[in-house]
């Protein structure tokens, strides 16, 4: 995953106000600025509205892109403070810690020994069961990245998911390359330690598989009373979304990484409505005004 820079040409014109030129600049950087979004704050809903904020934010300051760097560097610093803020001020992405994931997860799995112990034996996986355990795979290591301080997960993510050498995830966060990599080291290791214990993904002797938090879940959703704040947080994932994360999963945990999983995880498609409510804010605003239309 990755944020996309237009061209030259494309950019250059669109800091001119050139309007065709500035919706092909939103078009190109959306995808990667709401990945980045999802990926920070664990909730799509609150993903687009941040991204709508960020891509507004950078569409009313293109003048001040002086090109020194790559425009994805400079999307990429605007997100970083925009997410930075969206954190803090958010009562929808409370901090979990590794040790409250760990319980939950062995609860989980208790529940489902239990069931088998009442004479509910397994049964085989149905094609929905593991679609069903895939979700959970991608919703269960997106929990485990807001275990994570903002800080030390927009590194990692910077690094794992999109790739960025060190030097440019460096000049994003506003920090020198040793401190980056630092930041980077501490989390690797709180992750690859984390995961090598607990998750059957990258460790197959590990007790929590996917599969077998199958029947609590289950529970959970036929219970009425349950408590949505206790409930496990599956975060939504299309059924294309899934398909797209199903060609490259298995090769990815082949290499029994931590890293791996993440890189597993499949590029969430920006909801069909952000695009119009970017456009519609602009005009409001003012940026807009060109009776020509946009192609």
């Amino acid at each position: 995953m990755r944020i996309v820079s237009p061209s030259a040409i494309t950019i250059h014109a669109a800091t001119n106000g050139d309007l065709a030129a500035m919706d092909q600049l939103l078009l190109s950087i959306q995808p990667g600025v709401f990945n980045l979004s999802v990926c920070m704050l664990g909730n799509r809903k609150h993903a687009a509205d941040t991204t709508q904020e960020i891509l507004l934010k950078v569409v009313t300051h293109l003048s001040a892109f002086r090109g020194e760097s790559a425009l994805s560097t400079w999307v990429f610093q605007s997100a970083r403070n925009q997410l930075l803020t969206a954190i803090t001020r958010s009562k929808k992405c409370p901090a979990i810690s590794l040790d409250a994931m760990n319980e939950r997860l062995q609860a989980a799995l208790d529940f489902g020994q239990s069931v088998e112990s009442r004479g509910q034996t397994e049964h085989a996986l149905t094609p929905e069961d593991k679609l069903e355990a895939r979700k959970i795979a991608l919703s269960c290591t997106q929990n485990m990245l807001m275990t994570m301080d903002r800080d030390q997960r927009l590194a990692y993510i910077l690094d794992t998911v999109f790739g960025l050498p060190s030097r440019d995830a460096a000049e994003v966060l506003g920090v020198t390359p040793a401190a980056y990599r630092q930041r980077l080291a501490r989390s690797r290791a709180k992750m690859n330690a984390f995961t090598a214990q607990t998750c059957g993904l990258v460790n197959a002797d590990a007790a929590c598989q996917c599969a077998k938090q199958l029947p609590a879940l289950r529970h959970i959703r036929q219970t009425p009373e349950r408590d949505a704040d206790t409930s496990p947080t599956l975060i939504a994932i299309h059924r294309s979304e899934l398909a797209e994360s199903e060609r490259h999963f298995d090769s990815m945990l082949r290499m029994s990484d931590a890293a791996a999983v993440f890189r597993a995880h499949p590029e969430y498609r920006v909801p069909t409505s952000l695009h119009g409510a970017i456009r519609a804010v602009l005009k409001a605003e003012g940026f807009m005004t060109d009776p020509r239309p946009l192609q």
